[in-house]
């Protein structure tokens, strides 16, 4: 847009300073934002805004709320929200070149210093834009929901989690079900392993692209191999079927979770399910009662192994019928936590309390995940399972 490069490179350099909105910081900025400012409110382009649900604060990695729920000129938008002290903060920080911000919903400034009505993103996208400033007094209470009052009211808050866990297992064993129809179960085993390990940006491309691996064909290449022999030609196998430019994640990542890592580390995750000598069948290393260890090899510490266990092992054993549905779900709850996911960090604070651990393990985290993506992202609060009654 004509204007945009000269005045943002102009901000960048250190321009003429912009209004703060009476704003200390942008974690000031955040509070008043989180605190969902009432009243309708009036967008830079003109429109009408009134925040209906200012969504859940990010882990730092991406937009800084995550679904949140608008309501612009009587239509409902959901979505993430950006906030900066300055709008030319959004080119500053790269956001208009990042994937990550490209579905941004609206971004919310203390002062606009590039006189615009909206954010553009390279994607193409005109964002809107709210200029919001501070309160006369200082900011609300930061926005708790009902869920934070569920042990107060004696509600199980483990009991619901853990039946929402299972809930989940289901769906991923159905869908398991699905890639097992006229697939050998182990075929269906390691796409889903693939998509595990690399991670659920790149997980959707990885399991299409696994769609075309023979476990059987893979293994008849290998023959006669052994060794680091042996993994060195499976991970070359791998890089042949699945790219790892194709399974590359847009977010950033740590240097041991990289797609090329994790190709690497499927290919010992390979050698060890299916030694020399094995057939392409179900792993007899996977036994039922086969814990988190069974998934752990050099590369694939605890947190990895478990998303394995979770995301591929238990489902596609129970979806093959190599499990019993009690054999699963004996194995699903022995599962430790891999770590709080940082979209529901919120929910740990909400609903732990001082002392209680929320998602002290894997299926309770799943419960956790399948609360946030059914009711938290769906603008449902106050109607979830651990939300207490009236």
């Amino acid at each position: 847009m004509p204007g945009v490069s000269a005045r943002r490179a102009g901000a960048v350099r250190g321009g003429a300073a912009a209004p703060d909105g009476g704003f200390a910081d942008e974690a000031a900025l955040a509070a008043a934002w989180a605190a969902a400012p009432p009243g309708t409110l009036r967008l830079a382009d003109g429109r009408a805004l009134r925040v209906v649900f200012p969504g859940v604060a990010g882990d730092g990695t991406g937009p800084d709320f995550r679904a949140a729920i608008l309501e612009v000129d009587g239509d409902l938008v959901r979505g993430d929200v950006e906030l900066h002290l300055r709008h030319s903060g959004w080119f500053a920080h790269g956001h208009d070149r990042d994937p990550a911000y490209a579905g941004v919903a609206l971004h919310v400034v203390a002062g606009d210093d590039l006189g615009l009505p909206s954010t553009v993103h390279a994607a193409g996208r005109r964002i809107p834009l709210l200029v919001l400033a501070a309160p006369p007094a200082a900011p609300g209470a930061m926005f708790v929901p009902p869920c934070a009052f569920a042990r107060a009211a004696d509600i199980d808050v483990a009991g619901r989690l853990r039946r929402m866990g299972l809930r989940r297992l289901r769906m991923k064993a159905n869908r398991a079900a699905l890639l097992c129809a006229g697939r050998p179960a182990g075929d269906v085993l390691l796409g889903l392993a693939a998509g595990a390990l690399l991670g659920p940006a790149a997980r959707a491309g990885t399991e299409r692209a696994a769609a075309n691996l023979r476990l059987d064909v893979l293994l008849e290449e290998v023959g006669g191999l052994a060794g680091e022999a042996r993994r060195t030609a499976l991970g070359a196998a791998l890089r042949r079927i699945l790219p790892v430019d194709a399974a590359a994640p847009g977010g950033r990542v740590r240097p041991a979770a990289t797609p090329a890592q994790r190709l690497g580390d499927l290919a010992r995750l390979i050698d060890r399910w299916w030694p020399p000598g094995a057939g392409p069948g179900w792993p007899a290393a996977l036994a039922p009662g086969a814990g988190w260890r069974a998934a752990a090899v050099e590369g694939v510490g605890r947190a990895a192994a478990v998303e394995v266990m979770a995301n591929a092992v238990i489902p596609a054993a129970l979806a093959a019928g190599r499990w019993s549905e009690a054999e699963a779900e004996t194995a699903w709850a022995a599962l430790p936590s891999p770590g709080t996911y940082g979209k529901l960090r919120p929910l740990e604070r909400w609903l732990g309390g001082r002392e209680a651990r929320p998602f002290a393990s894997a299926g309770l985290l799943q419960g956790g995940l399948l609360l946030q993506a059914d009711y938290c992202a769906k603008g449902r609060c106050g109607r979830c399972p651990l939300s207490p009654p009236g």
